[in-house]
């Protein structure tokens, strides 16, 4: 299982929301850059990059943070944050991010997302899906899309897609433990699919759960910026069977 070290950008700078409220949002010292560089040097290969302000405002915005982090050597970069066109996909991907994540437009427009995966690959196109009380949140997480997580991971998949990265939004930035539940049922329902956890990550215990669930990954953000999980350790579990 791959463990992803997140970094969510805001006005330049390195953020950790809590439950997705932008209200409630810790800014840490150190620069985009400077995060992914020391991530890199610990031995990640990688990462996780939000634009918050981006999903915020729907559209890319923080264009110079996210070309600084993919600058960092020996990093794969996959970047989400109010992607909503064919031309932000493509300038992503030639400014070397690996793959791009989309979530609102995959609940509004699925028909824009389907050809997204034919014209750049199921490798590149990767879905988000955010949940707040088992419906699909959208828009940075501000707008309920109405729509229930199971049926909206099979619509994607009749569409080609193969990656999903789920995120329980009440877990988020709280440090209170993973919803191993939710990723059983997906995975139990959805073996096959490419399956990567966020939200709630605390412990070490959380990642073993989470790999034992047979999960692709798992994004850790605050616990690892607020120490609370040895990097060291993190590392040496990154792609093992713990």
């Amino acid at each position: 299982m791959l463990i992803i070290p997140a970094i969510d950008i805001m006005d330049g700078k390195c953020v950790r929301l809590r439950q997705g409220d932008y209200e409630q949002k810790t800014i840490y010292a150190a620069s985009p850059a400077e995060v992914a560089k020391q991530f890199a040097e610990t031995g990640f290969t990688f990462l996780h990059v939000v634009d918050l302000q981006g999903a915020k405002e729907k559209k890319v915005v923080n264009w110079d943070s996210i070309a600084s982090i993919i600058a960092v050597p020996g990093l794969q970069v996959e970047v989400g944050g109010g992607i909503r066109t064919t031309e932000d996909i493509k300038k992503l991907i030639e400014i070397g991010v690996s793959r791009v994540i989309v979530g609102s437009v995959a609940a509004k427009a699925p028909e824009l997302v389907e050809y997204w995966i034919k014209q750049f690959g199921a490798e590149k196109i990767v879905i988000g899906m955010d949940v707040k009380d088992n419906s699909v949140a959208i828009s940075g997480w501000l707008e309920d899309s109405h729509r229930a997580p199971m049926g909206f991971v099979l619509d994607m998949i009749k569409r080609g897609a193969k990656i999903f990265i789920c995120t329980d939004i009440s877990r988020d930035g709280m440090l209170g433990g993973v919803n191993i539940d939710f990723y059983e049922n997906l995975k139990s329902a959805f073996p096959k699919l490419s399956i990567i956890a966020s939200g709630g990550i605390s412990t070490l215990e959380d990642v073993r759960i989470l790999n034992k669930a047979k999960l692709a990954g798992v994004i850790v953000g605050k616990a690892i910026y607020e120490n609370k999980l040895p990097i060291e350790e993190l590392v040496k579990m990154n792609g093992a069977i713990c």
